[in-house]
């Protein structure tokens, strides 16, 4: 199986490559990967990648940070206390039904044009993913697990520590994941109309400059950036299991 997801994977990329160099595609309507390399390297070396590097994504994992800080210990909320989630499950079913960036105009009058707008834009769009998570892998976890620990005399922490939290980390880390993505959009979408600066409002402002070259390769690194942060994610969802089953 892994070898056809390889495949796709390879078939794909050389399409982008061959596509435009075979002139089935005009040059102001994509360019070869090996040039949104290039231009990567060039924008990089050159500084001018830089400061909008620094902008998107220190309001990514700003938010991405927040998203863990109030999810996580919500959805432990949602799963002790069922009335609770009574009340919060139609809001959460329906959450990303709400165009969040309508209230952009609403932010920008209390935080101000600033970083703090976007901020909240894709902290709005990460937490409840990681809620939503949270809750149902402690929901899910088979009720032999805790009655093992109640014969162990384990205290509430140490069944929460070695029984509930393993066996809810598959969960966890897969509303961390889309956490993580979903800050990542919202980021990148919220400087195409909020920043001055920033990778989304350069794919902006290449594109309405039909400089192609700077708007594939912004596309391309936060492509590649969101890649190695998941696999970042997965290292150490692993690594967590491991551990707690040692």
């Amino acid at each position: 199986m892994r070898i056809y997801q390889t495949l796709v994977v390879v078939g794909l990329l050389g399409t982008i490559e061959l596509l435009p160099r075979l002139g089935l595609v005009e040059p102001t309507t994509l360019i070869p990967l090996t040039e949104m390399l290039s231009e990567i390297v060039s924008l990089t070396v050159s500084g001018e990648l830089t400061p909008h590097i620094i902008q998107t994504f220190s309001a990514i994992f700003a938010a991405f940070a927040l998203g863990i800080a109030t999810g996580i210990p919500t959805g432990v909320l949602l799963w002790r206390y069922d009335s609770l989630k009574d009340i919060l499950d139609p809001y959460l079913l329906t959450y990303y039904a709400i165009p969040v960036f309508a209230f952009y105009p609403l932010l920008i009058a209390i935080f101000g044009l600033n970083i703090l707008p976007i901020i909240t834009i894709a902290w709005l769009f990460s937490v409840v993913i990681i809620i939503t998570n949270t809750a149902s892998g402690l929901k899910e976890i088979p009720d032999i697990y805790p009655e093992v620990g109640r014969n162990l005399n384990l205290s509430s922490a140490q069944m929460f520590r070695h029984i509930y939290l393993p066996a809810a980390t598959p969960y966890v880390f897969t509303g961390l994941k889309l956490g993580f993505i979903y800050a990542l959009i919202g980021t990148v979408a919220s400087e195409f109309i909020l920043a001055e600066n920033g990778l989304g409002w350069l794919i902006s402002f290449s594109y309405d400059s039909f400089d192609v070259q700077t708007m594939y390769a912004s596309m391309l690194f936060v492509i590649l950036v969101s890649l190695v942060v998941n696999v970042a994610l997965i290292v150490i969802e692993r690594r967590l299991y491991q551990r707690a089953r040692t």
